[in-house]
Formats: structure tokens, C-alpha cells, sequence
């Protein structure tokens, strides 16, 4: 692990790597953002062949602009790098939980008044919705 990260942020990415590792896909759902729901699929799965191969470093970079996003980027032990994020679910109006930005988000058609969504394009968070 580098950078700063809670007890709780680097469980997660624990988890995810364990997950990943054993291509368990009800695992990562485990650890995925859910508001709204993530669909996670093999594609998702990409790089549980580079979790198997030893040891992967987490860097922790939090946002300068929210408390509650951090940049995240596994390097893998065969140099493989994965940059994705994490996000504390009550900035989407849940529980104060981390959770992976992973996965596609299920479009319900349905926006509760009030509810941001964030879209990843590139190297850019989107916010949608009021």
C-alpha cells in the first residue's frame, strides 16, 4: 500500500484483489459501488490473471476536489497496472461505505429527485442528474 488510505479503503482493496484472484464474480460485486447498481461481467474480470501472479501495490491518491473519491492504481506483480478508483457511497445518498469504481452501471431509467451520477470517461468523472 502507498499513499494514504483507511483501514477500511485498504480491506476493500483487499478484498478485490482476493476476488479478483479467484475470478469470483459475486465477490467483486461484494465490493463494487452499488448506486446505482454495477453490473460486473468476465470483461470486468480482466485482470485476474495478473492478481494471481504475486504480489500488487495499491497507490491511494485522494481527490483534491472531494472528500469522497481516491484515485487508485494496482500494479500488479507482472507490471500489469490497473487505474480505477474508489468511492464512499454516501456521496451518492447511501451509507458512509467504500466502494470500487468497477463494473458498468445498470441503467434503471429511473432517477431518484436529487441523485448525482458519476460516469468515468477517460481520465475525466462526469456528474449527472441535479
Amino acid at each position: 500500500m502507498r499513499g494514504t488510505a483507511t483501514g477500511q479503503q485498504a480491506g476493500l482493496v483487499r478484498c478485490y484483489l482476493q476476488a479478483l484472484a479467484r475470478r469470483d464474480i459475486a465477490g467483486v460485486y461484494a465490493v463494487a459501488d452499488n448506486i446505482p447498481k454495477a453490473h460486473i461481467t468476465a470483461a470486468d474480470l480482466k485482470y485476474s490473471a495478473d492478481a494471481r501472479t504475486g504480489l500488487a501495490t495499491a497507490h491511494f491518491a485522494p481527490s483534491s476536489i472531494s472528500t469522497s473519491y481516491v484515485g487508485l492504481t494496482i500494479t500488479y506483480a507482472d507490471g500489469t497496472i490497473e487505474s480505477t478508483g474508489i468511492l464512499n457511497m454516501d456521496a451518492m445518498g447511501g451509507p458512509s461505505t467504500w466502494r470500487m469504481t468497477i463494473g458498468t452501471a445498470v441503467n434503471t431509467g429511473r432517477q431518484r429527485a436529487g441523485q448525482l451520477t458519476l460516469v468515468f470517461h477517460g481520465d475525466l468523472w462526469v456528474v449527472r442528474g441535479r
